[in-house]
């Protein structure tokens, strides 16, 4: 589906959360060339530009936005022992904010980060 919608002229890329670099490694190769894919899954951010993503649009980048850039900047210079270093270390915080304690977690880690999270809406 996601190869045909890459042909598609006013579609220019999409964002897989899935955390399948299967999943994502056959999106990328499949799709037109020029068809952006980022990844939406901070654990997999350092593979996923292994295979091809072109970056990603993450949650734990709104607590810890340097070292998600970082990565993505030591991959682009092609320092990937670094570009994993960091990824190893930022695979904790990520599943803690998205996975361990969703979204009121990750509007707590932003406070402690000094950022305004906020109240999560009622549900």
């Amino acid at each position: 589906m996601v190869a045909k919608l890459s042909e598609h002229a006013n579609i220019l890329g999409i964002k897989d959360s899935s955390g399948n670099i299967g999943q994502l490694s056959e999106m990328i190769n499949l799709s037109q060339k020029g068809f952006a894919v980022f990844v939406g899954s901070a654990p997999v951010l350092y593979p996923a530009l292994c295979i091809g993503a072109v970056g990603g649009i993450l949650a734990v980048a709104n607590v810890v936005p340097q070292e998600c850039v970082q990565i993505q900047n030591l991959f682009d210079k092609g320092k990937m022992n670094e570009a994993r270093l960091l990824q190893n270390r930022l695979t904790h915080l990520a599943k803690a904010v998205t996975i361990k304690y969703g979204i009121g977690g990750l509007k707590m880690a932003m406070d402690l980060a000094g950022y305004f999270g906020g109240n999560p809406r009622l549900p």
